[in-house]
C-alpha cells in the first residue's frame, strides 16, 4: 500500500509538471502571438521618421471605441491602448452641429491645462487643425474638434464630435503629444498591416520629395509646376520672389540649399497627408521654414500634390510663402555678415594707417569703452597714432553672431607698433545705424601666450 501510494506521489508530481510546462508553453505561445499582432500597424499609419528621440502616432478607431499610441525608433512599437468616446452621430462630419467626429488626418495647434477648462473637458484638451486643407476643398466645415478628458464615465459614441478619455489616460498621452508635430489618425475602422507593406509607397514618397525639392531648387517652374494636379495662382506670386534670388545666388556662386526631415504619412483618403520640417541654407547661415503639409494623390503612376499649406500657420494667414520669407532673411543674414566682416576690416585698416577719420566712422554715437564716450576715445586713439611711429593690426578667426539690428564680432587681434606688441581677442559689438554698421561697444577680453 505504501510502494502504491508512493507510486501515485510520483505520478501526481509528474501530471503536475506536465501541466505546468503545458500552461509555460501556452502561455508563451500566447505572448509570442501578442507581440506578433503588435507588429502590425494600421494601413493608414504609412511612414514615421525618428530622429534623436522616437516619433509617435495617435490612432482611433471609431468602431471599436479604441485610441492607440504607435512609437517608432527603428521599429513600431503599439505603446497603449485606450477606451476612447467619439461622436454620437455615425459617419464623417460634414457640418457645424452633426455630432459627428471627422475621419482623416489631423494634427494638435494647441492644448489646455485644467485651469483654463470648464469641468466638460477633464484634466486637459488638445485642439485639432479640423477642418484641414482636404476638408475644405470637399466642403466638409465645423470647429473646435478636440481630444480631452472627461469628469464623467465614459461611454462610447457619447461625444458631440471630439475623441475623449479618461482623465488619468488623457494625463498620459499628453507625454507623446508634440503639437503641430505628433499626428492623430481617426479611422471607422482599421485594417492592419504588416509596417513592410508600406516600405516601397514610402519610399516611392521620398523619391517624389527629392525630385520635387530638386525642381525648385534649379528654379525650373514647368518641372515643379507637373508635380502638381492644379497649380494654384500663388504660385505664380512664389516664382515671382523666387526666381530673383536664384539667379542672383547662381551668378554670385552663392552655397544654398534645402533640407527635408522628419517626416510623416498618414493616409486620408482619398490621399495621403505628407507632414515634413521644411529648414533652408545659404551660405553658413541657416533657418527653419516651418513644417510643411502636402495632401498627395496618386495620378496614374505619378505622385500629385493636391494641396499644401504650413502646418501651424492658418491659411489665411499665409499671405507671402514663409519659404520666401526665409530665404529673404537668410539673404538679409548673409548680406549683413558680409557687412560686419567688411566693417571689422575697415576699422583694422583705418587703425593701421593712423587715419583718425576714417577710423572715427566706424563708430556710432552712441558709443562706449573703458568710461570713455567717443569723443573721448577718438582724442586717446589720437595721442597713440602720433606717439607711434607706425601701428598694424590684424584681424584673425573671424566669429560673428548676429541677433537684428545687433552683431557681436569676437576674433583674435594681433597688434604691432613700435612701443607695443599685444596677441589676443577682442570684441566688438556693432549695431546698424542710419542703415550701416557701427561699433557701439569694444572689449579686449585677454591676452594670449
Amino acid at each position: 500500500m505504501i510502494v502504491a501510494m508512493k507510486y501515485v506521489t510520483r505520478f501526481s508530481w509528474v501530471l503536475v509538471a506536465l501541466s505546468c510546462s503545458y500552461l509555460f508553453f501556452g502561455l508563451s505561445a500566447l505572448a509570442v502571438g501578442a507581440a506578433t499582432k503588435d507588429l502590425l500597424i494600421p494601413e493608414s499609419l504609412v511612414h514615421l521618421e525618428s530622429g534623436e528621440t522616437p516619433s509617435y502616432a495617435l490612432v482611433v478607431e471609431k468602431k471599436s471605441q479604441i485610441l492607440r499610441v504607435y512609437a517608432f525608433d527603428g521599429e513600431y512599437r503599439l505603446k497603449h491602448r485606450f477606451a476612447c468616446s467619439t461622436g454620437e452621430a455615425a459617419g464623417k462630419k460634414k457640418c457645424p452641429g452633426d455630432r459627428k467626429t471627422p475621419e482623416g488626418v489631423y494634427f494638435f495647434t494647441a492644448s489646455f491645462e485644467k485651469k483654463y477648462l470648464s469641468s466638460t473637458y477633464g484634466n486637459r484638451a488638445f485642439v485639432m487643425d479640423y477642418p484641414n486643407v482636404l476638408d475644405r476643398l470637399n466642403d466638409r466645415g465645423g470647429d473646435n474638434i478636440w481630444l480631452h478628458g472627461t469628469n464623467k464615465k465614459l461611454r462610447p459614441r457619447d461625444t458631440n464630435g471630439c475623441v475623449v478619455v479618461e482623465n488619468g489616460n488623457i494625463d498620459v498621452l499628453a507625454g507623446y503629444i508634440r503639437l503641430n508635430h505628433t499626428p492623430i489618425i481617426i479611422k471607422e475602422e482599421l485594417q492592419m498591416v504588416s509596417p513592410g507593406q508600406h516600405a516601397a509607397k514610402a519610399e516611392s514618397l521620398r523619391r517624389f520629395l527629392q525630385d520635387w525639392k530638386s525642381a525648385l531648387l534649379s528654379a525650373d517652374k514647368a518641372r515643379h509646376g507637373s508635380f502638381y494636379m492644379n497649380p494654384s495662382p500663388v504660385h505664380d506670386q512664389f516664382w515671382e520672389a523666387w526666381v530673383p534670388m536664384h539667379d542672383a545666388w547662381s551668378e554670385a556662386q552663392a552655397a544654398y540649399a534645402m533640407t527635408l526631415k522628419h517626416v510623416a504619412i498618414g493616409r486620408a483618403n482619398p490621399c495621403l497627408v505628407v507632414l515634413l520640417d521644411q529648414s533652408v541654407q545659404l551660405g553658413d547661415h541657416r533657418a527653419s521654414v516651418g513644417r510643411k503639409k502636402l495632401f498627395v494623390k496618386r495620378q496614374g503612376a505619378d505622385w500629385k500634390i493636391m494641396a499644401e499649406t504650413y502646418q501651424g500657420i492658418p491659411v489665411q494667414e499665409e499671405k507671402q510663402d514663409p519659404l520666401i520669407l526665409s530665404w529673404q532673411r537668410l539673404e538679409r543674414l548673409n548680406r549683413d555678415y558680409k557687412e560686419v566682416a567688411h566693417r571689422v576690416t575697415e576699422w583694422a585698416e583705418a587703425w593701421s594707417a593712423k587715419d583718425i577719420d576714417r577710423y572715427r566712422a566706424c563708430y556710432s554715437r552712441e558709443f562706449r569703452a573703458r568710461g570713455m564716450d567717443l569723443s573721448a576715445w577718438i582724442r586717446y586713439k589720437d595721442r597713440l597714432n602720433k606717439r607711434y611711429n607706425f601701428i598694424t593690426v590684424s584681424v584673425e578667426d573671424l566669429q560673428i553672431r548676429q541677433n537684428g539690428d545687433r552683431s557681436t564680432a569676437t576674433f583674435v587681434q594681433r597688434y604691432n607698433s613700435s612701443g607695443h606688441e599685444s596677441v589676443g581677442t577682442k570684441r566688438l559689438r556693432l549695431r546698424r545705424t542710419d542703415g550701416a554698421w557701427k561699433i557701439d561697444r569694444e572689449k579686449w577680453l585677454g591676452t594670449m601666450n
